[in-house]
């Protein structure tokens, strides 16, 4: 059983896949409560901050926003972007995507090291 912290609520990063739609960003999980447990005990509607949506089928990116709701109903598959395992020789189009985030993670995290800012480099919100 994966328990997310011990504090009254924490953040999660997850990957959200509808039929149509990857979502990645945070949810608010209760503390002692799986992330299955916090699915099916939602309400119609799961919040998401910041959210980046693509395409499923094509990959393109769609929008970035600081908070959507997608609808527990749609949802086909959710998981906790921590806890996907890349290590595979075939990864197909998520794990692939996922690598390549955590690529571009890595140099951005190394970019604002080597200028030392105290700012977020690359956010969701560039676009905007």
């Amino acid at each position: 059983m994966v328990v997310v912290s011990r504090e009254p609520n924490s953040m999660a990063k997850v990957v959200i896949l509808t039929h149509n739609y990857r979502v990645v960003g945070r949810i608010y999980i209760k503390k002692g409560c799986r992330l299955t447990d916090m699915v099916c005990d939602a309400r119609p509607f799961i919040a998401v901050t910041e959210a980046q949506v693509w395409e499923r089928q094509s990959g393109n990116s769609l929008f970035s926003a600081g908070f959507i709701n997608v609808s527990r109903d749609e949802i086909e598959i959710i998981l906790l972007a921590d806890e996907v395992d890349c290590g595979g020789t075939d990864l197909g189009s998520l794990g692939a995507w996922l690598l390549e985030q955590r690529r571009q993670e890595k140099e951005r995290d190394e970019t604002q090291s080597e200028l030392d800012l105290d700012v977020e480099i690359g956010t969701p919100y560039d676009s905007i």
